[in-house]
């Protein structure tokens, strides 16, 4: 099924509209989180998880291998509050090259899995919707689930399984870095 670039077009735009419209709302949480629980009661709730640098990167790790479980909006905010990564813009870097490895393990898993049997039941029961994407948008679902909340790393893996040009994944997978610090710089902003 070839679809024109109008509709590429139109699906990119969306994408991204529901993008910012969560980051948005993300936003708006943290500033009303901040401003109705003080920074003490805070530091209590929270200081065993966010003083836990390997444990909220083991989250994450684990949450961009499968399938983005906990948005990485969720770690910038991490990194802007804490500064354990050092500069809130090297800890980005450090995030987006995570994802990024963690795409590219999804997508030779992918290869290397395509045909095994838990592959195809997983493929039935949790990645029909993203299937159908792939299969109408081939390459250019990996740019869109790059850049926006379409599940990155189930992308990956089916771009893997359908045998999408490694070269070509690589590619354009690198717009998962510049979406993070796209959507880094707008936390930033929002927040100072």
């Amino acid at each position: 099924m070839e679809v024109s670039a109008k509709e590429k077009r139109v699906f990119l735009i969306n994408q991204l509209i529901k993008g910012f419209i969560f980051l948005i709302v993300l936003i708006g949480l943290f500033l009303l989180f901040n401003k109705f629980f003080p920074n003490e009661l805070r530091e209590r709730w929270f200081s065993s998880i966010y003083d836990n640098t390997q444990l909220v990167l083991s989250l994450f790790i684990g949450s961009e291998v499968l399938f983005g479980i906990i948005p990485p909006e969720v770690f910038m905010l991490w990194v802007f509050r804490t500064g354990h990564l050092g500069n809130y813009y090297v800890g980005i870097a450090i995030l987006s090259v995570i994802s990024y490895s963690a795409g590219a393990f999804n997508y030779f898993l992918g290869r290397r899995i395509k045909d095994t049997l838990i592959f195809i039941k997983i493929r039935r029961l949790w990645l029909r919707k993203s299937l159908l994407l792939f299969e109408k948008y081939g390459a250019y679902l990996v740019v869109v689930a790059s850049i926006t909340p379409i599940p990155f790393s189930a992308i990956a893996l089916l771009s893997g399984a359908g045998n999408l040009d490694p070269r070509k994944y690589l590619t354009y997978s690198l717009w998962r870095i510049v979406r993070f610090f796209v959507y880094a710089f707008v936390l930033y902003q929002a927040s100072i």
